[in-house]
């Protein structure tokens, strides 16, 4: 038995004077014979943002891209393929690679896949963008449009993160932002690129979700400014680009 759904106002979709089948107006309809893809974030105003300042010089970026799964029960792995957005896409192609198949593990709802990026001169002064999408076929279609698109930014370019901006310690009247009150204090680039330089020593990256990788790395870079600052007077301690000496207000 088919379990039908429709993401529209009306049950039924009108067109012209007759009936037009909700397929022929671009709606979704999701039954169990079919398993349904979608990307983890709103493509309308979710976008990964990827910085190389944030890697050591000549490492490629591998992303991942997360997969979620609705419709079809699975009885085994499905293996899927993935493609480019032509329309929304501005990174060059000799700057992306692709997994040749992607596979939603049997049991999983949500899976992950990776895409590998390599910089270039042209990411210097620039922000372009990677649109990928499913490829449809037997068996598999995309699913919620909004969600039908994985967006992602790439340069070689400072950018402030979303994680040192997003009000996640507050309320809407009162935002206020976990990475600044107890982390690293207000961004400034010299400060962002400082702390980028003490994970580039491990090689390790920060993804703005992992709370302990944040403060080992704010306490290393509280570290590092005590050292350059040991023995100067205050008015000599590292500053910014702004000419405001650099706190790392993180306890320890």
């Amino acid at each position: 038995m088919k379990i039908k759904y429709q993401i529209a106002s009306l049950m039924l979709c009108a067109g012209g004077m007759g009936l037009v089948s909700c397929e022929e107006q671009g709606l979704l309809v999701n039954d169990n014979t079919v398993s349904y893809l979608r990307f983890a974030n709103d493509m309308t105003h979710d976008t990964t943002d990827v910085s190389f300042k944030m890697y050591n010089e000549g490492v490629d970026a591998v992303i991942p891209v997360e997969v979620y799964i609705t419709g079809k029960l699975q009885e085994g792995d499905l293996k899927f393929t993935v493609g480019v957005d032509e329309k929304r896409t501005t990174l060059n192609r000799p700057l992306y690679e692709l997994p040749e198949v992607c596979t939603i593990r049997k049991g999983l709802l949500v899976d992950t896949f990776y895409v590998t990026l390599k910089n270039d001169p042209s990411l210097h002064t620039e922000t372009k963008v990677l649109a990928l999408k499913f490829n449809e076929a037997e068996g598999i279609k995309t699913g919620d449009y909004l969600y039908s698109r994985a967006m992602i930014a790439v340069t070689d370019r400072l950018l402030k993160p979303i994680w040192w901006s997003v009000n996640d310690n507050g309320t809407e009247d009162n935002p206020g932002n976990s990475v600044e009150d107890y982390y690293l204090g207000s961004y400034s680039e010299t400060k962002y690129q400082m702390f980028l330089n003490e994970l580039k020593k491990d090689n390790a990256t920060f993804d703005g979700k992992d709370k302990q990788v944040l403060r080992k790395y704010a306490l290393r870079l509280k570290n590092t400014l005590r050292t350059l600052n040991a023995g100067k007077p205050q008015d000599e301690w590292v500053k910014d680009e702004n000419g405001i000496v650099i706190d790392v207000p993180v306890a320890g």
